[in-house]
């Protein structure tokens, strides 16, 4: 799945990222390192799983369903150590990613994103995580 695409519409619709939005690359550098981003919020897009449904096989042609899922892993720094300050804006920030990604249709795929679900990834050292999951439904035509 090329997550470009979302990338871009992720900075394109969620100003208060302020451009901040990077892909799997850029996340398995930070966090081979133990590493959260320095400047927050931020979002990384990273592909999570594909998952097949019901196949068939026709004249000359096999054909299955799959749901391949991606995840947006949204970071936030907060001065508060108990991350109670930093609860609303968190907050508004998942409802923006989920705002700007579900229902959309991207390009050549047969279904539209859907928010499957958030929750926190990690809590330390005043950085909170949160995995925001989607999935959008598609096909394999493959020609055997």
């Amino acid at each position: 799945m090329d997550l470009a695409p979302i990338i871009q519409r992720l900075k394109d619709r969620v100003p208060d990222l302020g451009q901040r939005v990077a892909g799997a690359a850029e996340f398995a550098v930070l966090t081979s390192g133990g590493a959260a981003p320095q400047v927050t919020p931020a979002v990384h897009v990273v592909p999570a799983a594909i998952i097949g449904g019901k196949a068939t096989a026709g004249t000359g042609m096999y054909i299955q369903s799959i749901d391949e899922f991606f995840s947006c892993i949204l970071t936030l720094r907060t001065q508060d150590p108990s991350g109670q300050r930093a609860l609303p804006r968190l907050s508004q920030l998942i409802d923006d990613v989920i705002a700007a990604l579900a229902g959309w249709s991207l390009g050549d795929k047969v279904g539209v994103i859907v928010f499957r679900r958030s929750t926190l990834a990690k809590a330390e050292a005043g950085a909170f995580s949160y995995e925001i999951s989607f999935s959008i439904a598609d096909q394999l035509r493959i020609a055997p």
